[in-house]
């Protein structure tokens, strides 16, 4: 039997999140969302409405360590005594969700983020951040590697691109999915630094959603939106529109050198509302795939990380 889905309010601009409830032991609760008085009264109320009490939770799966999805774990797992499991890579991130920041501040630095953007990020990034409960204990779990939710045992899949250390867990007839797929939305292949330097996260995502292509077509149940009954043309939209938004970047290129924040804006504007680390995050996915297939060339210049055609 499928788990509960549970609809629960965020602060962020992507709206609502899903978490979903394994009724039968252990009691099992995936993503239960953000730090957010009003989200945490949903979840109460959808408690009480499938006649589950908080108590009974024994497991909390992470799919990712995006705070919509996470934030209010550490507290929930206070309250209970539940377990959270998770990938490592996401385990870290919530411990320590700024990684260093020096080396990130660098990184915008070099791809064209002035001073002003930078301070608003911080300002930003600060609520976000504020939607977060402090991580104590957590169990690791590998791609590959099983867990029980309810009467099913899940396999963890490990699907990065949209986050690092994301997993999918395949249950007997359905798949968690976190954010690996979402309804009529692509999923931000957002900008990490880690000790190794800046991750090649849209390239990792499309990586993820082949390695989805390979698995049994199951249903999925997304982080985000409505349940995607049939996966494989949701798949097939977002390797189309990546395709096509990156034939777009190197279009507007041209024959110009420019850092990746500019070329950002020309496709994000900061004025039409779109967020500048998002933005940013997206066009340099998209000279990621370009740079893989030889169509640009990275040049450093000085400080500055710039880009242009292969000569």
């Amino acid at each position: 039997m499928r788990p509960t889905r549970i609809v629960l309010p965020t602060p962020f601009a992507v709206g609502p999140v899903n978490a979903y409830a394994f009724l039968d032991d252990p009691v099992t609760l995936v993503d239960p969302g953000p730090r957010y008085g009003p989200a945490q009264e949903a979840l109460l109320a959808a408690f009480d409405a499938i006649g589950l009490r908080r108590r009974d939770i024994r497991r909390i799966l992470l799919t990712h360590h995006h705070p919509d999805h996470t934030g209010y774990a550490p507290l929930l797992a206070a309250e209970t005594g539940a377990e959270i499991v998770a990938h490592p890579d996401a385990i870290e991130r919530i411990r320590s969700p700024l990684g260093d920041p020096e080396a990130t501040r660098r990184e915008l630095t070099r791809h064209g983020v002035p001073e002003n953007i930078l301070r608003a990020m911080d300002k930003e990034l600060d609520r976000i951040l504020s939607h977060v409960a402090p991580l104590a204990a957590a169990d690791p779990i590998a791609d590959g590697e099983k867990v029980r939710a309810g009467q099913d045992d899940l396999t963890a899949v490990l699907v990065p691109g949209h986050a690092p250390g994301h997993l999918a867990f395949y249950g007997p007839d359905y798949i968690v999915g976190g954010d690996v797929v979402i309804k009529g939305l692509t999923p931000n292949p957002i900008l990490e630094v880690d000790d190794s330097g800046r991750r090649k996260s849209l390239p990792e995502y499309v990586a993820s959603l082949q390695r989805l292509k390979s698995l049994p077509p199951l249903p999925i149940l997304s982080g985000h939106r409505e349940i995607i009954e049939d996966p494989a043309p949701e798949i097939a939209w977002n390797l189309r529109h990546i395709e096509e938004r990156r034939e777009r970047v190197l279009s507007a290129l041209g024959q110009r050198r420019l850092q990746a924040f500019p070329l950002s804006q020309e496709f994000f504007p900061m004025r039409g509302g779109a967020d500048p680390f998002l933005a940013l995050s997206e066009m340099l996915g998209h000279l990621d795939l370009l740079l893989e297939r030889g169509l640009v060339e990275q040049i450093e210049d000085g400080d500055a990380i710039l880009y242009g055609p292969t000569a």
